[in-house]
């Protein structure tokens, strides 16, 4: 996965859930980072294809 968390063997796939953190599982509640990283992702989403 790149920087804007485009999948490198689908195009056209972004992946912006709790999976992407390095440490997804376990540790304290990522909610609020897995949510900064969504809103990003579709920032950018909008900005590459809108």
């Amino acid at each position: 996965m790149d920087h804007n968390c485009e999948s490198y063997q689908v195009k056209r796939l972004f992946i912006a859930d709790n999976s992407v953190h390095f440490n997804g599982i376990g540790g304290p509640n990522p909610t609020l980072t897995t949510e900064a990283l969504a809103t990003r992702t579709a920032g950018k989403l909008a900005s590459i294809y809108f």
